[in-house]
């Protein structure tokens, strides 16, 4: 018998209708419907365990960090752990997981849907169906987001889309799809081996700067009195900042509030050295979020700037 452990945390995957809308209301009864709905198709026991009945609008990192203690716990007692999660922030969460749980031994998967579970033509039961499937790979041993036959990198998904459901897409390529049954994986370079660590401490106090042409540099100087740790800063094209920011972040990084330059495009990543303004950033001591969306390089920062912290 295969064990595998979900983690409910709401999202529309649990909603049901109100007077004021949709709203996650998971119970003991709609777990065990949805294990009935799955446990003839494989030869697998399904444990339910209902963390927490949120819209992920307003999850937080304090839910974040339960979920990863809630992993960690049972991370040697499950052959996969499967976390349904609502759409809108799932590539947050999946991303701060990936640096929370570093080299897991099972497979991590976050899946979702953009109807309810009981919804008529439902995109949840295909979700779930497929996570399963997710959860039992042998090759999947990471953190990752399974949508629509798609298989994500936990570091490498934003929400594409707030009605379709094939909802996810990635800022660089698919890690690989469930088809026919299986997990078919396409970029195994990109799971890490070693061993496994539970990272519970990332910095919250991360700032993210979408920059536009009218942007007031001086806004940075008021975040750092704000509690500002870190700086994520989306910039043009290639990685490009305006020189009148990159005095500002030049300032905070003396003041050891570290940034890192990612690009507002979708796809292709950053690449300081074809542009002037790229070799400036360099020079001003920004870290290269390379390919990182915002989701990734939020994640990524909390880490560094926890490390710096604690040394």
């Amino acid at each position: 018998m295969e064990k595998i452990l979900w983690i409910s945390t709401g999202g529309t995957f649990a909603c049901q209708k109100t007077e004021k809308g949709l709203s996650p209301k998971a119970d003991e009864n709609f777990a065990l419907d949805i294990i009935k709905d799955f446990k003839g198709e494989k030869n697998i026991e399904i444990t339910p365990a209902l963390l927490m009945n949120k819209d992920s609008t307003e999850m937080n990192i304090r839910d974040i960090r339960k979920i990863a203690a809630l992993i960690n716990k049972n991370i040697k007692s499950y052959r996969g752990i499967i976390i349904t999660h609502g759409t809108d922030t799932m590539a947050y969460t999946s991303a701060m997981l990936s640096v929370m749980l570093k080299n897991p031994a099972i497979p991590i998967i976050l899946t979702g849907s953009q109807l309810p579970y009981s919804a008529e033509n439902t995109d949840a039961k295909r979700n779930f169906g497929d996570s399963i499937i997710a959860a039992l790979s042998d090759d999947l041993k990471t953190v990752c987001v399974v949508f629509s036959g798609k298989i994500f990198h936990g570091m490498d998904c934003y929400k594409a889309s707030s009605k379709a459901f094939d909802a996810f897409s990635a800022y660089d390529k698919a890690l690989g799809e469930i088809k026919n049954g299986r997990v078919i994986i396409k970029d195994k370079g990109r799971i890490t081996t070693g061993e496994y660590f539970y990272n519970k401490n990332i910095c919250e106090k991360i700032a993210v700067i979408k920059l536009t042409p009218d942007f007031d540099e001086n806004m940075i100087e008021y975040y750092i009195l704000s509690g500002t740790k870190g700086f994520v800063i989306e910039g043009y094209g290639t990685g490009g900042i305006p020189l009148r920011v990159l005095k500002k972040l030049k300032k905070a990084n003396k003041k050891g509030i570290l940034s890192m330059v990612i690009t507002q495009c979708k796809n292709g990543g950053t690449a300081l050295d074809v542009y002037e303004v790229g070799s400036n950033v360099k020079e001003a001591g920004i870290i290269d979020g390379g390919k990182l969306g915002t989701e990734g390089a939020v994640a990524k920062m909390g880490e560094i700037c926890q490390r710096q912290i604690s040394q």
